[in-house]
């Protein structure tokens, strides 16, 4: 009776111990939650992004054409003043004398070379004295011109729409011609400048399209002009760009305001896949990425990486097509052939899967 116990005892434990070890393989095979994407197909665009500042498109240095006291200043700093609009005027006194003198001796000249005129016309005049009475009448009309010229000029008009940067002198102090008296910013457009290094300045012509973005004021892209090419690069081996901006179009901004400048360009070559950058690993010094597979496992393909393209992925120049399946995260995990199961992808109507 005690062996018969025994035995059954016996073959109980080796059925136990059978079924552990039948079920260890599959109880020690972990099948990885992954997440993938399809390859997509590049445009063959690259877009590079660089700081960049935006300036008064240019800063006009304001002056009287003539010298004497300042009789009115009519802006202070700051102010917006449009174009035409009169900022300043001068004491008239000297110049009214000047054109009253002008004029007298226009009307004097004007009436004795009249009658000379007539008396040629008759041939009571010989035309050496017509010649001279031409002459007198000809420089007097300059004089008088001259005159109301610098009458004018001791009025001070804004040549532009913008805004006084500066005022530096009084109102009574005595000038000379040309010396700046207001200095103003124009606002028909600003100007953005942005430095960029030799390798883009050389595919310069490549470059397609120019944007800015000003972060503090709004996330949307505004569209950027070109104006021009520095010739000479600075210390730092850069290359100034300058970019017109409408401020019609973008109100919020103002110059001194730093800005982030979307340089999109053509790259050479036909088009390419590309795949964000999480997707990609290294071994041996060299790249790979996991491919997904009908069986649902991951299989390790070598590729050859390319330019970033601006948005978190890089071209890839061989090794992939589009539309295969790539895992993008949790890539340095996983084995060759391994077993994986795919994200499900997040609802927009069901965030955080609670649904």
């Amino acid at each position: 009776m005690k062996s018969i116990k025994n035995g059954t005892m016996l073959v109980l434990s080796l059925l136990l111990l059978w079924g552990c070890g039948g079920n260890n393989g599959k109880q020690n095979e972990i099948i990885r939650k992954v997440k993938i994407e399809p390859v997509q197909q590049s445009d063959s665009l690259t877009v590079k992004n660089y700081p960049g500042i935006i300036k008064g498109a240019s800063e006009l240095n304001l002056a009287f054409r003539v010298a004497g006291p300042i009789q009115k200043i009519l802006v202070k700093e700051g102010d917006y003043v449009k174009q035409g609009q009169l900022v300043a005027r001068m004491d008239t006194r000297d110049y009214e004398v000047q054109l009253q003198v002008a004029q007298a001796q226009h009307d004097q000249v004007e009436a004795e070379a009249g009658r000379v005129i007539e008396l040629y016309a008759r041939n009571s005049v010989n035309e050496n004295d017509y010649d001279k009475a031409v002459s007198g009448l000809k420089m007097v009309g300059a004089k008088l011109k001259n005159a109301k010229d610098q009458m004018n000029d001791t009025q001070l008009h804004a040549p532009v729409s913008g805004y006084i940067q500066k005022v530096n002198f009084l109102e009574n102090e005595l000038i000379d011609a040309g010396m700046p008296v207001i200095s103003m910013i124009d606002v028909g457009y600003y100007q953005v400048e942005v430095d960029i290094p030799v390798s883009l300045y050389i595919e310069r012509d490549a470059i397609i399209s120019f944007s800015g973005v000003q972060p503090t004021v709004s996330d949307e892209a505004f569209a950027l002009q070109l104006l021009s090419y520095s010739k000479k690069a600075n210390n730092n081996q850069l290359y100034k760009v300058q970019l017109r901006l409408n401020p019609a179009s973008q109100l919020k901004l103002a110059p001194g305001m730093d800005v982030q400048v979307k340089i999109e360009l053509r790259t050479n070559g036909g088009p390419q896949t590309c795949v964000p950058l999480t997707a990609l690993f290294n071994d041996k010094g060299k790249t790979f990425v996991w491919v997904y597979q009908s069986n649902q496992s991951v299989q390790k393909r070598e590729v050859v990486i390319g330019r970033l393209t601006g948005d978190g992925r890089i071209r890839i120049s061989k090794g992939l097509q589009p539309k295969e399946q790539i895992v993008v995260a949790g890539v340095n995990n996983l084995l060759d052939n391994q077993r994986v199961e795919p994200l499900k992808a997040v609802s927009e109507t069901n965030v955080g899967g609670l649904l």
